[in-house]
């Protein structure tokens, strides 16, 4: 590739990954959906299917909860597709690298939320003179750090690293490049170990069972297993509602006296300039306030029409400039309670500024729990782990299976969370917590989940041993006996051990993923494989 031709991929992979953090986590910088347009745009479709779904499922239980930053699967995908095409379509070596560019991108991503305090603190003096212009400047100088820090690491791996993966490719011994072949259908193996860990393995194993079941023996591939995981769901439900009168419709309902709120200064207008600020909480995450500063940025539409007074504005964007960390979606409830209470104070009702603070710091936690488990966990990977199926199967229909989905959700669910929290105020994780919905959903959910990690496991985790001894004139293939036993026995007891490992060690999830490549190579090297 040109210098040119560099300089573009990079700008455009730049822009594509700052998503993540900079406009509104629309995942479509997730492996399973920028491996493929990589490979699209650099002419290799096949290899970006291939590699974004191997990557995808690679990472699909590493997911950041809370403040922590793991290995990061956006940089690897895309890089590693881009590495795999430039060495001639060669997906094993893009898989491999997939685990030191996650890595080195931690560290790149950890400097942005270093750099993040800077602006942060540069925006505090703005916010103390009530100049809501230049606070807002700051808030969207984050762009710039994220694209920064995303771009010149990207270019000069490209520029400078596709020839010295070639040449490392090149001088690799046959056992070695046999090895991470191995490896990379081990390593599969590690994302559905950490999904069984999130997904509450211990209470619905008898469903991730069944998933492997129906895939073993009756040939089931994943998107089978989901839809027979939902009728399931459904059919419990059903049952449940006809057996003790209760369901989904007796969970969430509204009554007036809940909703009947006063008097309503913020119109759909303003509501929704705040709903689309929204997408731009986490520009300048960083380590000390985390999203304080994303949350003020969205807050001030609303902030400059119920404060007229200049002093009464200024406090108010200092109020919403504090601590503030919590899922994306779901922190728009917390904004749209936050607008309620404003908007209570601002026409004279008894509400403190420290009750607005105290409320906010109280919604934070139960309102992350159920992004983390519900949107991050659960929601996600179900639709990552259909659409990886589709990817690896060469079908360019998988990127969209997962990404139609989670637009959807982060669009609908963004603006409904505002949009109650503002009409219901405190009132909404009320009911949320007081209604039985939110559990349900999440059952209902890891039952489907825990089917399809069962049948993932049969199409996507390669792990068959090549042990063949002559006993007089017969032979002996020791992977025939195992199947004899059962059928993807083996790659059922490595997600099993990868499991306990990630269960008994806070650093597991390295330990499998380092254990895949030791067994892949050394495996090859001894002759087991």
């Amino acid at each position: 590739m040109s210098t040119i031709q560099v300089l573009i991929l990079s700008v455009f992979i730049a822009f594509l990954i700052l998503e993540n953090y900079g406009y509104g986590y629309w995942m479509i910088s997730r492996p399973i959906f920028a491996g493929p347009l990589i490979g699209l745009l650099m002419g290799d479709l096949p290899t970006g299917l291939l590699v974004g779904g191997s990557v995808e499922l690679m990472y699909m239980g590493v997911i950041p909860v809370g403040g922590s930053v793991p290995p990061n699967a956006q940089i690897a995908g895309i890089l590693s597709t881009v590495f795999a095409i430039l060495n001639g379509g060669n997906a094993e070596v893009g898989i491999a690298l997939a685990l030191p560019i996650g890595l080195l991108a931690q560290l790149l991503i950890m400097f942005a939320w270093n750099l993040n305090i800077i602006l942060i603190h540069s925006a505090d003096k703005y916010v103390q003179s009530g100049d809501d212009k230049k606070v807002e400047r700051m808030q969207l100088c984050g762009l710039i750090v994220f694209f920064l820090v995303f771009f010149i690491p990207t270019f000069l791996a490209i520029q400078f690293g596709s020839e010295f993966v070639n040449s490392v490719v090149a001088s690799m011994p046959q056992v070695l490049t046999d090895g991470l072949k191995i490896a990379s259908g081990i390593l599969p193996a590690v994302g559905m170990a950490m999904l069984l860990k999130m997904m509450n393995f211990k209470k619905y194993w008898a469903f991730f069972a069944l998933g492997f079941v129906c895939s073993v023996y009756l040939g089931l591939n994943v998107l089978a297993a989901s839809i027979i995981a939902m009728s399931l769901v459904f059919a419990m439900y059903t049952m449940r509602k006809e057996n003790a009168g209760d369901g989904f419709d007796d969970d969430f309902e509204t009554g007036e006296e809940e909703t009947a709120s006063g008097e309503r200064r913020l119109s759909q207008k303003i509501l929704k300039k705040v709903f689309w600020r929204s997408f731009f909480t986490m520009t300048t995450i960083n380590y000390e306030r985390y999203c304080s500063l994303g949350f003020c940025y969205s807050m001030i539409p609303a902030l400059r029409t119920l404060y007229p007074d200049q002093q009464e504005f200024r406090e108010a964007m200092m109020r919403h400039n504090e601590f503030f960390n919590c899922h994306p979606y779901t922190g728009n409830a917390v904004i749209g309670v936050s607008l309620a209470l404003e908007e209570q104070r601002a026409v004279g009702k008894p509400i403190s500024a420290e009750a607005i603070s105290s409320t906010k710091a109280a919604l934070m936690g139960p309102l992350s729990s159920i992004g983390d488990s519900v949107f991050k966990a659960t929601f996600m990977t179900i639709f990552a782990a259909i659409g990886a199926a589709l990817a690896l199967d060469g079908n360019p229909a998988g990127p969209f299976v997962f990404l139609i989905p989670n637009v959807l959700l982060n669009v609908c669910s963004r603006w409904l969370f505002i949009r109650y929290g503002y009409e219901l105020g405190t009132n909404l994780v009320v009911k949320m917590k007081g209604s039985s919905i939110i559990d349900k959903f999440v059952e209902g959910a890891t039952i489907v989940g825990m089917m399809v990690v069962g049948a993932m496991i049969v199409g996507f985790v390669n792990l068959n041993v090549g042990c063949v001894w002559m006993i007089g004139e017969k032979e002996i293939i020791l992977q025939d006996i195992i199947n004899s036993l059962m059928p993807s026995l083996l790659p059922l007891l490595l997600v099993l051990s990868y499991y306990w490992i990630l269960v008994r060690n806070k650093k597991g999830m390295y330990v499998c993923i380092i254990a895949s490549f030791a067994l892949g190579i050394v495996g090859k090297a001894v002759g087991i494989f």
